[in-house]
């Protein structure tokens, strides 16, 4: 196998052994990982793997790995790094098309020279690849303002399993013909086909941005000043709410939920911002408010971003939960009032209905018992037409929960396009909702 895989991709193509620990997750090492410098390299990569029924990774800087149940068996890694240019940008028009090997932080430096940027904030930003945002749907706090992932793609170019390559949506904002195939592919986690280039529209960089943090005596009164904000005039970037974390000040106190709100714009509508934000707060019986700008915020702002990413030294479970932002606080109370949460950090992101649970993982973890929690917590939001997922786990959880859950009648029709897009199983095999 690595004799015909070397003969597609070259010796530069084929990742040395001692460095395949990067692409190693879950306890599974791959056999091999290839770095295509080409589209036609990728293609020529997936036929041989078709044809010999090996199955296929794809992956980015491997950041995102973690996220999906135990594969079925892993064979190659297909690495998008070397494919990492710019393709087109256009300025005027506020659109770049990059190859999906790109880092996001190498892409926000080019558009800074034009002061410009992509408003996407996910974690590891500084590491993360645009093809593995776009295929997880990774997004951040600012997806209150501008939308997920998903809200800010136009097209994408994709090469399915079978080698084959196509093209969805186009170069331009308005861009309604047809059915919405990007829609397809992002959030899929390259189990239908592997990003090869992405276009994407761009925001101006704001003149200036702040951040307002207050403490409040219970959940409910935050989440309710956070909403009240989120519903007002003001126009905030994000307003997110903050239990037991630690926000770079080292020490956490989970009597005092913490709202965290930022603005942007000029320089006067964020004071003007700050003063309404700071009197809606104070009419909800804030305990103290703090206005942090400069480089305090981006400090502050770039805490908040990594959030939900897990610390290469720890192996603490991530759980990613969806809800109305009106069964936030009822929910968020039911974590924190539980006795085996004391330690657990909590995050919601008011204006999207999202929270994220980060839990910590020690020696004396019972796997099993976690699995059960985590099992009520999800029946607890799909109650309330929510969901949960595990979005970073040890394997030994993984062997006692799907991290996804159940997604109910739609499973068939799931099946239906994994079938059509991939019939051979060789993207990711197992690793998807129910095992797709």
């Amino acid at each position: 196998m690595h004799d015909e895989l070397k003969h597609i991709v070259g010796e530069s193509g084929i990742l040395p052994e001692a460095q395949i620990a990067t692409y190693t997750f879950d306890g599974h090492v791959p056999k091999v990982v290839v770095l295509p410098a080409s589209v036609q390299e990728m293609q020529e990569v997936l036929r041989f793997a078709a044809k010999e029924n090996l199955s296929v990774m794809p992956a980015g800087a491997g950041t995102k790995l973690g996220i999906g149940n135990l594969p079925k068996k892993l064979d190659v890694v297909l690495a998008t790094t070397r494919l990492n240019g710019v393709v087109e940008y256009e300025p005027a028009d506020l659109t770049v098309t990059v190859e999906a090997g790109i880092r996001l932080a190498a892409l926000q430096s080019v558009l800074a020279q034009h002061q410009q940027y992509l408003a996407l904030d996910p974690p590891y930003a500084d590491r993360c690849t645009l093809g593995g945002i776009v295929a997880t749907n990774a997004s951040g706090s600012l997806r209150m303002r501008y939308g997920a992932a998903r809200n800010q793609v136009l097209g994408l170019r994709v090469v399915h399993a079978n080698g084959t390559a196509v093209k969805s949506g186009g170069k331009v904002v308005k861009n309604v013909a047809g059915y919405d195939l990007n829609k397809l592919y992002i959030g899929a986690f390259g189990t239908l086909g592997i990003i090869t280039e992405v276009t994407l529209k761009l925001s101006p960089i704001p003149a200036h941005e702040a951040i307002l943090t207050a403490d409040f005596q219970d959940v409910q009164s935050a989440v309710d000043t956070g909403l009240n904000i989120v519903g007002s005039q003001t126009l905030p970037m994000f307003v997110n709410l903050f239990i037991n974390a630690d926000l770079g000040s080292g020490e956490t106190d989970e009597k005092k939920p913490t709202l965290v709100v930022g603005f942007s714009g000029d320089p006067e509508t964020v004071a003007w911002q700050l003063a309404q934000g700071q009197g809606i707060m104070e009419q909800n019986g804030v305990l103290g408010v703090t206005i942090t700008e400069g480089e305090s915020r981006v400090r502050l702002q770039e805490t908040i971003r990594e959030f939900p990413a897990r610390d290469t030294n720890t192996e603490d479970v991530i759980a990613k939960v969806n809800l109305k932002r009106t069964d936030i606080a009822e929910f968020a109370a039911q974590v924190i009032d539980a006795s085996w949460a004391r330690d657990v950090q909590v995050m919601a992101l008011l204006g999207s209905g999202i929270l994220y649970l980060s839990i910590p993982v020690t020696s004396e973890t019972d796997f099993r018992r976690l699995a059960n929690t985590l099992t009520q917590l999800r029946q607890s939001a799909a109650e309330v037409r929510g969901n949960l997922i595990v979005e970073t786990a040890p394997p030994e959880l993984k062997q006692h929960i799907d991290v996804w859950g159940t997604v109910g009648d739609t499973l068939g029709l799931m099946q239906q396009v994994k079938n059509r897009f991939d019939a051979g199983g060789v993207l990711n095999p197992g690793r998807f909702v129910s095992g797709i």
